[in-house]
């Protein structure tokens, strides 16, 4: 392959690269602006709910909500206080200088960076001034000017890395910016040798695979990304990159718009430390020879990458506590009395000597003079310090100048963007995402065509009569079905829309991607698939049922139907930009369907409208389909037989149809009707743009900590710490486990994406003939670069992987690897932190305890136990914290990571793997976590950790190392020794590696040296001399010894599957998805206003139909007002309810892999939570609807109307639960969902009754569900009248009688249909616990 035999672009190549870069740049004119960006008195404020309130429960969801109705009413004041998160900063970034941002988690550090790009919330308030070369940051600076890097990794998982690099690219239109300089080195590369140097260094540079965009193969290479740049992304349930590699991709996605200022979020997170200095020293390189501005903030940045920083700024509770030069940072804590360790790493020191728990062991005067100096007296000092008065000055001699007075920095000129550029990129993306979403689009053409195949049959007779205006009924019938179909068919734009939308609104802040583009790209490209759905539709019905004969009225009922998909399309996806969570968007637009089929004239005609509601049937899309589409097939000449009936004033049987109807008669209505359609498509289009135009993402609101909160916390911490020793702890006994594994081998299926590129192989190697051993009381560390397998050599261990071919053994004190009992032994703290987003911290620690401690411990001990985890890990000011949505509310980054080890730390496990578990933490906050971890071994626990930024302290920590290469082989395996020495003179032994430095940090040196470019620089393989060592046959010696039982041993058994029993489990899942539904209000409310809503919507519509029924078209809405309640209602709940299950779904894969429960317990908890709340709204339908349409109020039936409701929602419930299950997403469990309710709406016995249905068809009206809904509402409130009503041309009849001939609804099956549903709704539920326990969607 290509890209594998690229030589390593090294730190030279790129210097020299850069070098050339700047000199033609100015031998062309084109010197790049220098930018300083200034910043005065920034004061960043946000607003804090009152805590009573602050939890978004369903009460205190509809309290807030009564108190903003009462504030706009002016009846109470605003209950929230200011918290201060920037206090009044000042200070000046230099360009062509490095600049480090220091600080821990909740100083600010994220919303400074934000504020400096000019990308704060807005949800957030600020004061003061930022100024780039002395003109004010405003809406108007331009965009190249300016790059944030966000911590959150956003990408479309569809696209490989190249792709993804390359949309940013096209976007800031800098795909061309390497060209120009390529050709003119090209055409002189033989003047002169010096030509040949350069166009060597211009190709090595910028040459990557077969990507042809210079730019994005430069960044490629800068990033190290090279091996993976035609991979896709990948999400949970698609395997990708790394999540080192999606962290380098994030910043490579704002590298490539070649910005002239870069503000940098924990871009380190999920990087080992030399993949950090890698990226550093090139992006050092660009800061200094391009004259970049850039400002990084890292949590933990290893010595060698921290001495690469120019300027430093250290950031703690808002305030600045130092800014300035790298070198004179410690010096300024010495002349304070605090002085750096020798082997202390300084970006340590600077962060711990903040800390009151840590500041004290930093003295270096006499202890009896120590006291503890606060953030305020630091930063007051820091300002009297000689380098912040030099700060100081500057700023105040630079602000008496409207312009700054820096001879090199220049004006910012604005650039203009080409429109046609930017839309050409997104419709190519688009394009992209089209064929790799192609599963879906097949899809939904098997779907349509199913459905085409089951109507046409269904209503094949009525090709053979055309005389009577039941006939016209029959095809009206078809003709509504069709419409439904096609406008249905437009529901997944929903769910499509709503899962791009957080990539969306990160490029349109980061990259300013217009909505336009997007919006116009995804119109055009829907209209093929509008074409192909409709046309199979079309191509498969008409003929088939018999519509009329004509090739100009086959083209213009496409024509309809095309016009109906293309507004369907248009309104879901401006119901999704509007609406920007799943659940919203959900009952939004299932409710809107609802109301504009009610009111489009087929389930009540517009003339039994009332009169002040008849404006609601005009504005209603369906109407004019219905119309368009009826008037297209009954007005053909076969329709022409004469037909007189009362006072009918119609001359054909076509047109009386059309009348009874209340459709449209005169022929000018059909065109006008289609204008109307493609003018509701072109509208619902334009305000789709706006609102991604103009709308903000939902609820992005940030755990804060108030100042004095945090101080107390942190003195609470530290008394913790000291009090340790005394504290009573609960120990629990376990059994010490050795685990080891031989010759393991994993494979999994070669990528489509590299087999484009010649790659022949069938399977892609990862893991390659790995063996080692893990001991009890023995820590050890598992490294390597990223991508080097290490997370795939832990989830083959931890028996974790769903996919792929393993090779090898793995034993567990000698005996054989049983993943059953395995998982109840070890933890395993996983890379992506998965945690349900509507519980608090503590219930996530509650319930994770309540499952994985045994049953013999009391309730009291598990509470100390949470107390204390809480304590280790610094959560206890998190406890009643909200988890939130990853990237949209909740918890920060490292407050997730902190959370994943405290849930794992529970259960107290003999083996634990963990994964990057300091992976997003401070300093301070990883070297807590690391004594926990270090503590844990002490008591004889195995423990195997992965990681990459180790400091001296946490690497030395580690007993033993087990190292790994790209392409998952080991090159190293055995003990450290004091200081790290038995490793060091192991690769100091190789000929050619460099001899570490003093004071270096040897976790870093054995990167470096290690690496791939080490690696071809000398010469060697690294693999082949670990086999061929002394070294390799030592642990091999060990392993054939650990691999044998010890006698008198036996294997390990335990009594039952899990600690806890079936009912505690049942309990404790219950117990969690109460608050997770409590604590949901998005999903709770809006189903509780739907039902409302829509009880209110049918009621107006069907205002007292039932108090008085003198004809058979009474019946007909009666039978409307059955077939609305019975089929829409439990169709919006079930698609409310899915994207919660489905997200999870993904929660619950990790808890069963950790052998919390079985699949039982958790399916059951999920069906018995909906209960309640479907009570409730069963009830609030119920009691708005049966009045209002005039039902008898008698109590017999209004019971059997609530029962059946209530068993309605039910089924609809559980089903909605059973394609969730059943499906690897949610798009695909809707596409199910909208077939199976398609059916059930045909065969409801509202289209078609059941006498008129074929025979061959008419068992699926007996195993419809909608249809017994609609059997058991219509015969309990109808079939015990006796009225007379007019049945033409025929004698008039009793309700009763005309029910039982017509619609075939006779009480002898009263019973049965009852039975029905609860058979239905066990059978649901049954599958759906089925699916649960079998089907595994999480690829691995």
């Amino acid at each position: 392959m290509k890209r594998r035999e690229d030589q390593p672009f090294t730190h030279a190549d790129n210097e020299e690269f850069l070098k050339m870069l700047r000199e033609r740049n100015g031998r062309m004119g084109g010197e790049a602006t220098k930018v300083e960006v200034r910043f005065e008195n920034l004061t960043v404020e946000a607003e804090m709910q009152d805590s009573r309130q602050a939890l978004p429960t369903l009460l205190n969801a509809t309290l807030n909500g009564l108190e903003v109705i009462a504030r706009l009413s002016h009846l109470c004041a605003k209950r929230t206080k200011p918290i201060r998160i920037l206090n009044e900063l000042c200070g000046t970034i230099r360009p062509s200088r490095l600049t480090l941002v220091l600080g821990p988690p909740g100083s600010g550090k994220s919303t400074f960076l934000r504020a400096l790009s000019g990308k704060l919330c807005s949800t957030l308030s600020s004061k003061g001034k930022i100024m780039y070369n002395g003109e004010e940051l405003n809406s108007s600076t331009p965009q190249y000017m300016k790059a944030y890097v966000s911590q959150y990794d956003l990408h479309h998982p569809e696209m490989t890395v190249r792709e993804t690099l390359n949309f940013s690219s096209h976007l800031m239109e800098t795909n061309h910016a390497f060209e120009m300089l390529g050709e003119r080195v090209g055409r002189k590369r033989a003047a002169i040798n010096k030509m040949d140097l350069e166009f060597d260094a211009f190709v090595k540079a910028t040459t990557c695979g077969d990507g042809s965009n210079f730019t994005t193969n430069y960044i490629i290479k800068v990033l190290g990304l090279s091996e993976c740049a035609d991979i896709i992304v990948g999400d949970e349930l698609r395997r990708g990159i790394s999540g080192g590699q999606k962290k380098r991709v994030t910043i490579g996605e704002m590298l490539v718009g070649l910005a002239r200022c870069f503000f940098m979020d924990d871009i380190s997170t999920g990087l080992d430390s030399e993949t950090t200095f890698g990226i550093i020293k090139c992006l050092q390189q660009m800061v200094h020879l391009m004259d970049l501005t850039m400002v990084i903030s890292l949590l933990q940045p290893p010595p060698e990458t921290f001495e690469l920083f120019d300027d430093i700024l250290l950031l703690c509770e808002g305030q600045i506590v130092y800014q300035g030069p790298r070198e004179n940072a410690t010096e300024f804590f010495e002349s304070m009395g605090f002085k750096c360790p020798r082997r202390k790493n300084v970006a340590d020191f600077l962060q711990e000597v903040t800390s009151r728990m840590d500041q004290e062991q930093y003295w270096a005067r006499n202890p009896s003079e120590y006291h503890y100096y606060s953030i305020e007296k630091l930063a007051e000092s820091f300002r009297s310090y000689h380098v912040g008065l030099m700060a100081r000055n500057s700023l105040q001699n630079r602000g008496n100048n409207k312009k700054t007075t820096d001879p090199s920095t220049k004006s910012i000129k604005p650039q203009q963007f080409s429109h046609w550029e930017i839309f050409k990129a997104c419709l190519a993306r688009e394009l992209l995402l089209l064929k790799r979403n192609s599963p879906l689009h097949i899809f939904k053409t098997i779907q349509i065509s199913f459905v085409a195949f089951v109507i046409t049959t269904l209503f094949l007779r009525t090709r053979m009569s055309h005389q009577t205006v039941m006939d016209g009924n029959l095809y009206l019938g078809a003709l509504f079905i069709g419409i439904m179909i096609v406008n249905f068919n437009g529901l997944t734009e929903l769910a499509m829309t709503i899962k791009r939308l957080p990539i969306f609104y990160k490029q349109r802040e980061l990259l300013k991607l217009p909505g336009w583009a997007v919006l116009s790209s995804i119109f055009i490209l829907s209209i093929p698939i509008s074409l192909l759905e409709t046309g199979i539709w079309t191509g498969l019905t008409y003929y088939g049922i018999g519509f009329a004969p004509s090739p100009a009225r086959f083209l213009r009922h496409f024509l309809i139907l095309v016009a109906m998909h293309q507004m369907s399309m248009s309104l879901y996806r401006f119901i999704a930009t509007i609406g920007r969570t799943q659940v919203v968007a959900n009952v939004m637009g299932t409710s809107v369907l609802t109301t504009i089929v009610v009111l489009g004239g087929y389930l009540i005609a517009k003339d039994n409208l009332q009169p002040w509601l008849q404006w609601a049937y005009w504005i209603s899309p369906f109407t004019y389909s219905l119309n368009a589409i009826a008037l297209n097939e009954l007005l053909d000449k076969r329709w022409s037989t004469e037909f007189h009936y009362g006072g009918i004033k119609s001359d054909t049987v076509g047109k009386a149809v059309l009348e009874f109807r209340g459709l449209f008669t005169e022929w000018h209505w059909f065109w006008i009707s289609v204008a109307i359609l493609f003018g509701f498509a072109l509208l619902f289009n334009i305000l789709s743009i706006f609102a991604l135009e103009i709308l903000n993402p939902p609820n992005k609101k940030p755990a804060f900590k108030a100042k004095n909160e945090m101080q107390q916390i942190e003195l609470a911490s530290c008394q913790m710490q000291s009090g340790l020793a005394q504290h009573q702890q609960v120990v629990f006994p376990f059994q010490p486990l050795t685990l080891v594994f031989k010759h393991i081998s994993y494979y999994v299926d070669m990528p489509k994406e590299m087999q484009k590129y010649g790659v022949t192989e069938k399977r892609l190697q990862l893991l390659q003939d790995v063996s080692g051993a893990f001991r009890p009381g023995v820590l050890t560390a598992l490294m390597g670069i990223t991508g080097a397998g290490k997370t795939t050599l832990l989830d083959v261990l931890a028996g974790r992987k769903t996919g792929g071919y393993i090779e090898g053994t793995i034993c567990i004190e000698g005996f054989p690897k049983k993943q059953e009992t395995f998982s109840r032994v070890s933890g395993y703290c996983e890379q992506t932190d998965i945690h349900s987003p509507f519980v608090t911290v503590y219930e996530s620690l509650q319930y994770s305890a309540w499952l994985r401690l045994p049953s013999s411990v009391k309730p009291y001990e598990r509470d100390m136990i949470i107390e204390e985890v809480m304590a280790l890990v610094e959560l206890t000011d998190l406890r009643n914290a909200m988890v939130g949505i990853p990237g949209q509310n909740g918890l920060s980054a490292e407050q997730r990571k902190r959370l994943t080890i405290a849930v794992e730390l529970i259960s107290s496990p003999s083996i634990i793997f963990m994964d990057e578990p300091t992976s997003g933490l401070d300093a301070r906050a990883a070297a807590i976590v690391m004594r926990a971890i270090r503590k844990t071994v002490d008591t004889g626990r195995t423990v195997v950790s992965t990681i990459h930024q180790p400091s001296i302290e946490i690497f030395e920590a580690f007993d033993e190392l087990l190292l790994m290469k790209r392409g998952g082989q080991l090159i190293y395996n055995g003990s450290l020794g004091p200081l790290s020495s038995n490793m060091n003179q192991y690769f100091e032994s190789i000929p050619g590696v460099p001899k570490i430095k003093e004071g270096q940090n040897p976790a870093a040196w054995m990167l470096n040296v290690s690496s791939q470019t080490m690696e071809y620089m000398i010469g060697v393989d690294y693999a082949e001399i670990f086999r061929s060592s002394s070294l390799y046959k030592d642990n091999m010696a060990l392993i054939e010894e650990l691999d044998w039982p010890k006698p008198g041993y036996e294997d390990l058994h335990f009594p039952k599957g899990y600690w806890q029993s079936f009912r505690s489990q049942c309990l404790a899942c219950l117990w969690k998805q109460h608050c997770t539904y409590w604590k949901n209000p998005d999903h709770n409310v809006v189903r509780f206003v739907n039902a409302f809503a829509m009880s209110l919507l049918l009621g107006t519509v069907f205002w007292q139909i039932g108090s008085t029924i003198t004809s058979e078209q009474d019946v007909f809405n009666i039978l409307g007002v059955a077939y609305g309640s019975a089929l829409f209602l439990g169709f919006v709940n079930a698609s409310i309810l899915q994207p919660v299950v489905a997200m999870e779904r993904a929660v619950f894969y990790r808890e069963r892999s950790a052998g919390m429960y079985s699949s039982l317990p958790y399916a059951i908890a999920q069906m018995l939570i909906e209960l309640p709340y479907m009570i409730v709204m069963v009830l609030i339908f119920s009691l708005i609807i049966y009045p209002m349409v005039g039902f008898q109020f008698t109590v017999a039936k209004f019971l059997w109307f609530i029962l059946f409701m209530t068993l309605s929602f039910m089924y609809y419930t559980l089903y909605g639960m059973m394609c969730v299950a059943l499906t690897p997403n949610v798009e695909i469990a809707g596409g199910l969902s909208f077939l199976v309710f398609m059916l059930w709406n045909i065969f409801s016995g509202f289209i078609i009754p059941r006498k008129m249905i074929p025979i061959w068809w008419r068992w699926l009206y007996w195993a419809d569900p909608g249809s017994w809904t609609v059997y058991g509402l219509m015969l309990s409130q109808l079939g015990d009248r006796t009225e007379l009503i007019k049945v033409p041309p025929g004698p008039d009849r009793p309700v009763k009688e005309f029910i039982k001939v017509y619609l075939g609804l006779q009480g002898d099956y009263f019973n049965l249909v009852v039975s029905l549903h609860i058979i239905a709704i066990i059978l649901f539920g049954f599958i759906f616990c089925l699916c649960i326990k079998h089907l595994n969607f999480q690829r691995r």
